[in-house]
């Protein structure tokens, strides 16, 4: 039933005009948008690389202090939401945590680092090929589910001081505005959230539909276009608006657990089917390398690699965390602050460490016994090619092309639809209010907006720079949610 008195306008106003004012900004003249955002990039990487590094590190020190405290036996209440096993709210976690991208980049991540290595290790060949493996490892796993839990521990703790906390910044730090000051500022606060939201959101959906469109296209040997894409697009939104009808429980749990279901499926093929005994042996010198080596990287600067690769990956975490946190806090009545804390991080990390672990090694044995040389195609700028030729190397290969897709768009559909449905919460007056199926359509078919600029435009390098410019406030917004978490208790 709608009820249009529940929705908060302004915040709904705030949401139309970022989304629409970055798709008219970049689209009136892309190559002069483009370039100014480059080197606003540029520029922030480099000031704000060693307060991107140790403060996530922090993140991870104060999290698990908070967690083994007593403070991590509260329980958290939220009226009117569902409470779930820990089996369906982990997968939940995950699949609106990481999304299409981590299949994008699983299998070809280590190349763009064995190709620009860390640590100046261009020319010793064992280090460089270990640590390219390695640093996958460490920019998907603790550090970046770290950054996830913040804003969820926040909302939470403000959600139980007071249930009728809108789940926004203004909602953490502007519950009751009284004064014009405490609106307005409210207001630039939810103007960084839906931000970052919508440019997070943006790299993890761009990057994915085209290389779903090249699978279709090599499947049904049609040629791969901007029309292909499209359809991909179309196709999601169609799944969306049917998941939003459905509601929480039986639309985005349902392709949740259908999906890690797949992945598993997935993972399992690429494990059994390539060199176990290889994959495994990888997999243990990998991780002890990341165990041995993650103080070194967690403080690793003055590199254009830290710049490049560590600071876009910790911006993106932060872009994302907003979006990841209000719909962790959604799904997590009756947890307590500790399962919170300790099952995003540790879930998360896990499940996103194992993609890269089995995909990306197989794919890096490829490399090895020079049956393909896939640093070279992601260097010539075919990625998407790769990808394609590594999948095509297992057995019945149009049959895991046709499940590696299905997984891809599941994913991205959870994305979209997890994404509208955090919008749609925060355009409610109340985090008591499940939002409105309405709404969650509204938002889902304006995020299409982003995407449909990949067509167009370079709208991954576009959208990076904006999740980089976004993502500086937030340092100062963790700060504050960390000291209401621990006051507010």
């Amino acid at each position: 039933m709608l009820n249009y008195k529940d929705w908060n306008i302004s915040i709904i106003v705030v949401i139309l005009i970022a989304v629409i004012g970055i798709f008219i900004y970049s689209f009136l003249d892309p190559s002069s948008a483009s370039k100014q955002l480059s080197s606003a990039y540029s520029f922030l990487a480099l000031k704000f690389e060693k307060t991107f590094q140790y403060g996530a590190l922090a993140l991870i020190v104060f999290l698990i202090t908070f967690a083994v405290s007593n403070k991590g036996a509260t329980k958290i209440k939220i009226d009117g939401r569902d409470e779930y096993s820990l089996l369906s709210w982990g997968v939940m976690v995950f699949t609106a945590g990481m999304g299409a991208s981590i299949l994008y980049w699983s299998p070809i991540e280590w190349a763009y680092y064995f190709n620009d290595p860390p640590f100046n290790l261009v020319d010793n060949l064992d280090q460089k090929s270990l640590l390219s493996r390695t640093y996958s490892n460490f920019h998907w796993g603790l550090t970046g589910w770290a950054i996830y839990t913040i804003p969820a521990l926040a909302f939470a703790v403000s959600l139980n001081k007071n249930p009728e906390t809108s789940l926004t910044f203004s909602g953490i730090f502007f519950p009751n505005p009284n004064n014009i000051f405490k609106r307005f500022a409210g207001l630039f606060l939810d103007f960084i959230f839906i931000i970052s939201i919508i440019s997070g959101a943006a790299i993890a959906i761009g990057v994915s539909f085209p290389l779903i469109a090249v699978f279709i296209s090599n499947v049904f040997d049609i040629k791969s276009s901007s029309f292909t894409e499209l359809i991909v697009l179309l196709i999601c939104f169609v799944i969306v608006c049917s998941s939003s009808i459905l509601g929480l429980s039986k639309g985005i749990k349902r392709l949740s657990i259908i999906n890690i279901f797949f992945v598993f499926v997935l993972l399992s093929a690429f494990l059994m089917l390539g060199p176990t005994k290889e994959i495994l042996n990888l997999s243990s010198e990998s991780l002890g390398a990341l165990v041995k080596n993650f103080l070194k990287m967690s403080t690793y600067n003055g590199d254009n690699f830290v710049q490049d690769w560590t600071v876009f990956y910790w911006a993106w975490w932060l872009a994302l965390s907003p979006f990841v946190g209000s719909f962790i806090v959604s799904i997590s009545n009756g947890k307590t602050l500790r399962e919170l804390i300790l099952g995003t991080m540790f879930i998360g990390a896990l499940g996103s460490i194992l993609h890269f672990l089995i995909i990306g090694n197989y794919s890096y044995i490829l490399f090895s016994s020079n049956e393909m040389d896939i640093p070279r195609l992601v260097s010539d700028g075919n990625a998407n090619q790769a990808i394609l030729a590594i999948i095509q190397t297992l057995p019945f290969e149009n049959i895991f092309l046709c499940l590696y897709s299905i997984v891809m768009l599941i994913f991205l559909c959870t994305t979209y639809d997890s994404c509208a449905y955090v919008l749609a919460s925060a355009g409610m007056k109340s985090a008591k209010q499940n939002p409105d199926f309405l709404l969650r359509i509204i938002f889902a078919s304006l995020l299409m907006l982003l995407p449909g600029l990949f067509l167009f435009v370079d709208g991954l390098e576009f959208t990076k720079n904006i999740l980089l410019i976004s993502s500086i406030p937030l340092l100062l917004v963790f700060v504050g949610m960390m000291y209401i978490s621990v006051r507010d208790v």
